[in-house]
């Protein structure tokens, strides 16, 4: 101290003792005030670049340049977390080869089930920023609890839940619904998100009032891995006599086996006699992979900030990407009268828009829904339409009313096939529903009906007049040389899973190290199998050269065949043609020398591309913008909106192009480098937001509800309308929502208080928290002023009056969600009046949130207080 007043003028002392006081609690001396982060010597983790002399600027400035930064960082942590979203689907699309010691084959397992990934790694990806700015700042705060990080969690639950499912509402089309499928993981998670908050009221203000114990935070953090268990029992069905539905799909990973058992499934459901040519037909009509909520999320992010689109999203403006805030331009299925506001009772729809049978069927059977209510007897006209398919020479059109009666939800209707023996490609036709009608009358009045989601389907019709498949018994053969005159051998061309018809193929010889008039003879030429005729044979000469060392090949190809017959895919050379090796070997060859010849060709032909440049790419999509898709004929040009977001947030996207691609160790090290890349993001939004507040005269418990939770949250606000509008059902868009809250208070609270509850538990005695806490009001569970035990203090307040208020909300919200399921069929869409009564009671209810809370934390405070600005 006196070393300091010889040494320094009054100014500079004064300016390091506030920068003393700046410190955190663990570092600052012992009952010293702070100033605050936006007044001289004050400053977060890594803001105020300027120091104190960016302190002294105008208040009107900085409170816009603070918030101009806040949203670019808002924009700088949604392309990063999108960029972790990337890593983390590379590391859950992972996928295991184990070998079946009974079957004696490999299996191919996905190593994530889809569920456990959507609430654990899916959801980190999505509320990375929260969750780390909670860990961060205990970190940062010397393990005490301050600034940002339990009211960012809250806000962001209470703006995810009443705002992201109101855009949902409203964006899908006047007349149409959209239901939760899987409600048995929806009601684990809706329960969860509700009891994760009460759970923050009981051990804040019930068990330990205004503390954590060691054992609330572990267990806090515990309900994290119970949640993921509980999950995926109910997705596995253990809570219902069903579980949800796994759909097969074709992957690159897939082994000959499991190509095996899909066709199996096939066979037995349209019967055995089936051909592959036929089975891969059924298959490329099976549905693709849903879009996964990082897909949902990348593409949206990817959208807002001109990056490249995903083929998942709409392509389409920044302005038409808000088009649901005027209204949405899709046209509905509806009759004239659905347009009115008055919503129809009940709707009818296919059951599915795309069908698929044999042609010697003999007729196809489908399925019509009725939704809403079913109280009454209703009915709905349905009518064939032609396609590529045409009606008495494919089918026999058909036309009639559907009758529903009283409390019935199903019909069927059935439509004849016609089968012949001429070879055809697949073809469709049409089934078209019009004309709904309730049988009833209310009161005199007319009870209108309409229809729903899928008002035509397609039916293909599969022909099993098949020409069949032409392929060689075997990608290679050998033959002896002869030693002393030329010798004739033939080459069998099978023809498999159908002779119908008169097909032919043309063959022709490729000379290698066998060469042409030396070593054999043969003529290209064309060859022709009659109406049943399974096999057919080419000739060729071997000729009389002794061979002692070496071994010789040519080729014979098959290629172009005609009469509706097709090629072995499967075997070398594709289905555009195949390719037989005949080796020809001395009589008397040496076995060994024929395999190290074979396992020289087999190194060359699987030379492989020695990694992928992914790098470039990545810094490619960085600065062009839309990444570069321009070019790309399913893409709408770049908008001028495209433009400017682009440019913009170019440096952000230049500084992320370091991250290591996802095809580095599956995906981890992206994962990684992305993390830490958030976590460093996340420090400038939380001093950022700290010093915006701070200039606003907003404590930090306001900053947090409102603009730290909305920057964060917008990007999935996006993403789950997005999905709302191209799923078939609600689960990518209601279900992540409530999945996201739960996860962020097991894990985004869970983990750093289980964290500070146990240093407190261990540290030795420490004199900053005792200046703190001794004798602070409301800790009476610690012991008596003056000789309190050391523990993680969170003061229940402002906090507990928030959450409290939330959870109020949250359950009115899920218990709106199921009276829509109830009453309109489905938890998003409905009448224009039902969906916006919904979104306006949604928006209300987070209003009414966020002036409940801020209002609690001001009358604590005893009003708003200004900080000393510097003039």
């Amino acid at each position: 101290s006196l070393w300091l007043k010889s040494q320094c003028s009054f100014a500079t002392r004064q300016r390091l003792v506030w920068r003393a006081e700046a410190r955190p609690p663990l570092l600052r001396p012992v009952g010293m005030p702070g100033p605050k982060v936006c007044e001289l010597g004050g400053g977060g983790l890594v803001l105020p670049l300027g120091g104190d002399w960016e302190q002294k600027w105008p208040q009107g400035v900085r409170i816009v340049l603070y918030m101009l930064g806040l949203f670019y960082c808002f924009a700088g942590v949604a392309i990063i977390a999108d960029v972790f979203m990337a890593g983390i689907e590379k590391v859950t699309s992972k996928k295991l080869r184990l070998w079946d010691k009974e079957k004696k084959r490999f299996y191919t397992f996905e190593l994530w089930n889809a569920t456990v990934a959507n609430l654990s790694l899916m959801a980190l990806g999505s509320s990375a920023p929260e969750i780390l700015l909670n860990v961060i700042d205990i970190f940062a705060k010397g393990f005490y609890l301050e600034g940002l990080g339990p009211g960012t969690i809250v806000g962001s639950a209470s703006f995810n839940l009443e705002i992201i499912i109101a855009v949902c509402i409203i964006s899908i089309p006047v007349g149409q619904i959209r239901y939760i499928k899987d409600m048995n993981v929806y009601i684990i998670t809706a329960v969860c998100s509700i009891f994760a908050y009460l759970w923050m009221i009981v051990i804040l203000s019930v068990i330990s009032p205004n503390v954590v114990e060691v054992w609330e935070g572990i267990l806090t953090f515990v309900f994290f891995p119970m949640l993921l268990v509980a999950a995926w029992a109910a997705d596995k069905g253990y809570f219902s006599s069903s579980a949800s539905e796994e759909k097969s799909h074709l992957h690159a990973d897939m082994s000959p086996e499991e190509f095996l058992e899909m066709e199996a499934e096939i066979r037995k459901k349209h019967g055995e006699h089936l051909t592959a040519e036929q089975v891969l037909k059924v298959l490329e009509a099976m549905a693709v992979k849903p879009t996964s909520r990082a897909g949902y999320r990348i593409g949206a992010t990817r959208a807002m900030f001109g990056g490249k689109r995903m083929k998942t999203m709409a392509r389409s403006s920044l302005a038409r990407k808000f088009s649901f805030i005027r209204g949405s331009k899709v046209v509905p299925f509806v009759s004239e009268a659905e347009t009115q506001d008055e919503a129809p009772l009940c709707w009818f729809s296919w059951s599915g828009s795309k069908h698929a049978v044999f042609e010697n069927a003999g007729k196809v059977r489908l399925q019509v829904n009725r939704g809403g209510n079913c109280t009454w007897p209703a009915r709905v006209w349905y009518q064939t339409r032609d396609g590529t398919a045409k009606a008495d020479e494919d089918y026999i059109a058909a036309s009639g009313w559907v009758y529903f009666a009283e409390n019935e939800c199903q019909a069927f209707i059935e439509v004849e096939i016609v089968d012949d023996n001429a070879y055809e490609d697949n073809e469709d036709f049409f089934l078209t529903l019009s004309k709904p009608e309730i049988l009833a009358m209310d009161g005199g009045k007319q009870i209108r009906a309409g229809l729903g989601e899928i008002v035509e389907a397609a039916v293909t019709i599969v022909d099993d007049d098949d020409a069949g498949m032409l392929c060689f018994e075997s990608d290679h053969m050998t033959v002896n040389s002869p030693l002393t005159q030329d010798s004739e051998i033939r080459i069998n061309v099978r023809r498999m899973g159908g002779g119908s018809g008169e097909v032919s193929v043309m063959y022709t010889f490729e000379t290698d190290s066998a060469v042409k008039e030396r070593d054999f003879d043969g003529k290209d030429g064309k060859l022709v199998f009659g109406h049943g005729q399974m096999e057919a044979f080419i000739t060729a000469t071997i000729k009389a050269v002794p061979r002692y060392d070496a071994v010789d090949k040519f080729r014979i190809v098959i290629s172009g065949p005609q009469g509706g017959a097709k090629l072995n895919d499967q075997r070398d050379g594709g289905a555009d043609k195949n390719i037989l090796t005949v080796m020809i070997e001395a009589e008397q060859g040496s076995k060994d020398r024929v395999d190290k010849f074979k396992s020289s060709m087999q190194t060359t032909w699987s030379k492989s591309q020695v990694g992928h440049a992914n790098w470039a790419s990545q810094f490619k999509a960085a600065i062009s913008v839309n990444g570069g898709d321009e070019d790309d004929e399913d893409c709408d040009p770049a908008t001028k909106a495209d433009y400017i977001a682009h440019y913009v947030t170019m440096p952000w996207k230049l500084l992320f192009a370091f991250v290591p691609p996802t095809d580095y160790c599956s995906g981890w090290v992206c994962f990684i480098s992305a993390l830490i890349m958030i976590g460093f993001v996340t420090m400038i939004i939380g001093d950022m937001a700290s010093l915006l507040g701070c200039v606003m005269c907003w404590p930090d418990e306001i900053t947090s509800i409102t603009f730290v939770a909305l920057g964060t949250s917008l990007p999935d606000t996006f993403a789950s309308k997005t999905a709302a509008e191209q799923d078939a059902h609600a689960d990518a868009s209601v279900g992540n929502v409530t999945g996201s809250n739960c996860v962020n208070v097991f894990l985004g609270l869970g983990l750093p208080w289980m964290i500070a509850a146990l240093h407190w538990s261990f540290v030795g005695k420490d004199a900053a928290w005792d200046a703190k806490y001794q004798q602070a009001e409301g800790l009476d569970w610690l012991g008596p002023k003056g000789s309190r035990k050391q523990g993680f203090v969170v003061m229940a307040g402002s906090l507990g009056f928030s959450v409290t208020v939330f959870s109020i909300c949250a359950v009115v919200t899920v218990v709106m969600l199921a009276l829509r399921r109830k009453f309109l069929g489905g938890e998003l869409g409905g009448s224009a009046a039902s969906r916006w009564a919904s979104a306006g009671f949604l928006i209300f209810l987070w209003l009414l949130y966020i002036g409940l809370s801020s209002g609690q934390t001001i009358a604590e405070m005893g009003g708003l207080t200004c900080p000393n600005f510097a003039s």
